[in-house]
């Protein structure tokens, strides 16, 4: 990063601006940097300087070009298939990682294989090509760093005739991303045993023996004493649903139970005899152990992928922790159990989830047990070095698979716990065996703090992305865990700040938190923690491009005096875990729910969460006709824009593809939505959508609450409380619409699978929800909502006037909001304040500023313009394109 000085001319013939030039100080960094948080460089410590620093700087002015790269019209457009299906990286992108991982759509057929060749040269000069034979999945690395300049790539099926040639640019700016092969990976494995738990029989783990953890770990080894055996049979459920669909959830319900049973028996029992030497913990593992080696991986036990993984990774953990104290027949049968559940996984895996867009289980649990399995196997099992190659090339290659380089996780605040031990668990085992440290390579890892910062801050509910982050009124212990972990692996600061503020306020007890519990005590306790990061310094916002997701808060660092506004729009559509709510938006104040999504993710298939928690019906978003958006990972969206200062922070969705998807065959007609969401301090959201259809439509916005909101037709607003919090709304449009307001879901949620086991659960069916609908259809339509939120119902009233050129102009508090809402008008959206000394704009040439006018670089770009401190800081930024496809 540099620092030059530039001459920046202000618009001449203006008033109080004279001829003059005014000399200020510029940062350079890519735009791609300021929109997500990372350089291209990977100077993330520097990247976190402007950001925090931005303010005290002289004078700062951002420009940012209308790409990523000189290159960007060849950039890969990022719409999500549920199979890869073009080759990747192709059409001379830039890639970020060198070496760089090349993946391309996988052919039927099991027993396929493919060639690979590599070149700098486009004829593919023998002497200068990378070759790889016979690889088993549709998925390249070339463990080396590649020169800079052009590289040509082809595939084909081994046997068959060569693809079409791609090519990709090395630069100077890529990351270093060279990882040892597979082949340096599997000789760096130890002959010793154990590998899982302990790093061999040397490994003198009672030196723990008096933590919270080891006495935590004992207790429950103790009561597993006290257990009988399970069996199959034990995978019995113990209620009965309303209909055959419930009954077989609950069955589900029942066998997945008995993995997690297991699971807690063994698991604790392996680590309490490393602890002690204890024989009585030894022997009833190794019986649990013995049992699940008979049970039939066709069978119950094998029927549910999770109860699967689970059986092959206890007795992984019993043949690992307990090798030299089995007698040969032992492990000879547990050998032969555990390849046989690994066999079935890698033989459903292999040529085709290195391809697939997400499989959920696999990333959340199966792929780490499936590791650690194969781990404790290799050189024991013939075909254990296959298995774990495959595992080892897909994490590396795929990994964080829902995550990108700018932190974020697509499937929500939820559903990120299950995935926290494989994303630090692997890469633990290859730096251990290797040295080489993918954790710090990656940086995803460094700004997945910054998530956990905006996205579930302390004492607050998550940001109501994603399956069951209804159930999340506050980070769990599993997010201490994890933070702890990754501040001093990392020696980050955000993480140790987050860390610190979950244990100060929240005081979970780790000890009990299973996540992350024994590697957290065995590999980072002997680790500093390193200073936690100033508070002062985080800026209003946080914004991951590649999952789409963005927050913005007035108080980042105290939640309970923080208004909170998060929005999605992202290259992921609504698959798996990941709901249809592109381009919607939830608000939260004091880290409570104040104008948030409703349902609940009863289960997958249960027809509350698919008529309604699922649907973009339950979220703050907008139907077309009635319709939301397809259940599809291609209805897809992204954030175009992006900017922030210290009283104002800008963001802008643009979800026109989400309602559309080849894979349902369904089409709305949308060709325009354009969601622009501004957060005024101390607590004013502004929301501006332009909409455009094929055809005349009728369009819903939509908003909900939790808790009683109130409706007045009369003056268009809306209103809602939160505790000691009140929102107050009011909406805008270029055409009249009609209101309705209810507190019924048009499905109810239904308890059935509240038992042991489960959490239990009350569905509170009394949420509340309201829609303006355009009373006649228009293929082309405009709201603007504006939303003040407060403490103890302080909340200034609205004012609104209509300029000459019929820009509705709104006063609120020391805010004025210029906004066009006609269709026939330019969209138009302009914020100012003179007492906070902030100027914005959407959309201009130019925007005046305590009597100058300032033009940027970029042709109708958003604008922002602060007086921090007695100087001008000006920032400005067009539309941005789609991340790519990594």
């Amino acid at each position: 990063m540099q620092k030059r000085k530039l001459l920046y001319q202000l618009n001449p013939g203006v008033k109080g601006s004279g001829d003059f030039q005014k000399q200020v100080d510029i940062i350079t960094c890519s735009q791609n940097a300021f929109l997500t948080g990372n350089s291209k460089n990977v100077q993330t410590r520097n990247t976190r300087s402007v950001r925090r620093y931005v303010y005290g700087l002289a004078v700062v002015v951002f420009f940012f070009l209308a790409g990523f790269n000189n290159n960007s019209s060849a950039q890969q457009k990022a719409v999500y298939n549920m199979f890869l299906e073009e080759p990747i990286p192709a059409n001379g992108t830039e890639v970020f990682f060198n070496a760089p991982v090349l993946r391309w759509p996988f052919q039927k057929g099991k027993r396929a294989t493919y060639d690979v060749q590599l070149s700098p040269s486009s004829s593919f000069e023998k002497s200068a090509t990378l070759t790889a034979e016979k690889l088993s999945g549709a998925m390249y690395n070339p463990h080396q760093a590649l020169a800079t300049g052009n590289w040509y790539w082809r595939y084909k099926v081994t046997g068959k005739d060569w693809s079409a040639v791609y090519h990709f640019r090395i630069t100077d700016k890529a990351v270093s991303m060279v990882s040892p092969t597979a082949e340096k990976f599997l000789a760096s494995v130890p002959n010793e045993h154990p590998r899982i738990l302990a790093n061999g029989k040397a490994d003198k783990l009672t030196a723990f023996i008096n933590t919270p953890d080891a006495r935590t770990i004992l207790s429950e080894a103790d009561r597993a004493l006290s257990r009988g055996i399970y069996t199959e049979a034990d995978a019995q459920p113990a209620v009965k649903g309303f209909n055959a669909e419930q009954d077989k959830k609950i069955l589900s319900d029942a066998i997945v139970a008995l993995g997690n049973h297991v699971y807690k028996m063994v698991l604790p029992l392996c680590q309490a005899y490393l602890l002690t030497g204890k024989i009585v913990y030894r022997d009833k593992a190794i019986a649990m152990g013995m049992e699940v080696a008979k049970w039939d991986p066709e069978g119950v036990s094998g029927s549910r992928d999770f109860t699967d993984g689970m059986c092959m990774y206890n007795m992984a953990l019993v043949f690992d922790t307990f090798y030299d104290d089995l007698s040969a027949i032992q492990r000879q049968t547990l050998q032969k159990a555990i390849a046989l559940r690994l066999s079935k996984f890698y033989n459903s895996w292999v040529n085709n989830i290195e391809s697939k867009v997400l499989s959920g289980h696999v990333w959340q649990l199966i792929l780490n047990e499936f590791f650690k399995s194969t781990l404790a196997l290799y050189g024991h099992e013939a075909t254990a070095g296959a298995w774990l190659s495959y595992g080892y090339e897909l994490f590396l290659g795929r990994s964080p698979v829902l995550g990108g380089t700018d932190g974020g996780w697509g499937e929500g605040a939820s559903y990120f716990q299950m995935n926290m031990e494989t994303l630090v668990e692997i890469p633990a085992f290859i730096k251990q065996y290797t040295g080489f440290d993918f954790m710090k390579a990656h940086p995803w890892y460094q700004q997945q703090a910054d998530w956990l910062i905006y996205h579930f801050p302390p004492l607050s509910s998550a940001d109501g992305y994603g399956d069951n982050t209804e159930d999340l009124f506050e980070p769990p212990a599993s997010y201490a865990s994890f933070a702890t972990v990754m501040a001093k692996l990392m020696q980050n600061e955000k993480y140790a700040w987050y860390a610190d503020q979950l244990i100060r306020q929240q005081q979970p007890d780790l000890a009990k938190e299973l996540v992350l519990r024994w590697f957290r005590m065995k590999y980072t306790s002997h680790l500093s923690m390193p200073a936690a990061a100033n508070p002062k310094y985080f800026p209003m916002g946080y914004i991951s491009r590649e999952t789409g997701i963005a927050a913005l808060h007035t108080n980042p660092a105290n939640t309970k005096n923080d208004v909170m506004v998060t929005m999605r729009s992202s290259p992921f559509g609504a698959y798996g875990h990941i709901l249809a709510d592109q381009n919607t938006f939830n608000i939260l104040a004091g880290g409570k729910r104040l104008f948030y999504r409703t349902g609940y993710k009863v289960a997958m298939d249960d027809p509350h969460r698919l008529k309604w928690s699922k649907h973009t019906r339950s979220m703050n978003g907008m139907l077309i006709n009635g319709e939301g958006q397809p259940y599809s990972v291609e209805s897809n969206g992204y954030f175009s824009r992006f900017l922030q200062g210290g009283e104002l922070a800008y963001m802008k969705g643009n979800a026109a593809n989400a309602y559309q998807s080849k894979e349902t065959k369904e089409d709305y007609g949308v060709s325009k939505f354009d969601r622009h969401t501004v957060l005024l301090k101390p607590g004013i959201i502004v929301i501006y959508d332009e909409l455009k259809a094929e055809n005349e439509v009728s369009w819903s916005w939509l908003i909900h609450s939790l808790k009683n909101m109130k409706l007045d037709t009369v003056h268009n607003s809306f209103t809602a409380t939160m505790e000691d919090w009140r929102g107050v709304g009011r909406l805008w449009s270029s055409a009249p619409f009609s209101w309705d307001i209810t507190d019924t879901f048009a499905v109810p949620a239904v308890v059935y699978r509240n038992y042991t086991g489960m959490m239990t659960k009350k569905y509170e069916n009394a949420q509340w929800h309201v829609k303006a609908t355009n009373r006649q259809k228009n293929k082309q339509l405009r709201f603007l909502a504006i939303i003040q939120v407060d403490k103890n119902g302080a909340v200034i009233g609205f004012k609104e006037t209509t300029t000459e050129k019929r820009i509705t102009k709104i006063s609120v508090g020391d805010w004025e909001i210029e906004a066009a809402l006609s269709s026939d008008l330019a969209p138009h959206l302009q914020i100012q304040s003179m007492a906070r000394k902030v100027a914005f704009t959407a959309y201009g040439e130019e925007l005046g500023f305590l009597g100058n006018t300032y033009k940027g670089k970029t042709a109708n770009s958003s604008k922002l313009i602060e007086l921090v401190n007695g100087k001008i800081t000006f920032t400005e930024t067009g539309d941005q394109l789609l991340p790519p496809i990594r």
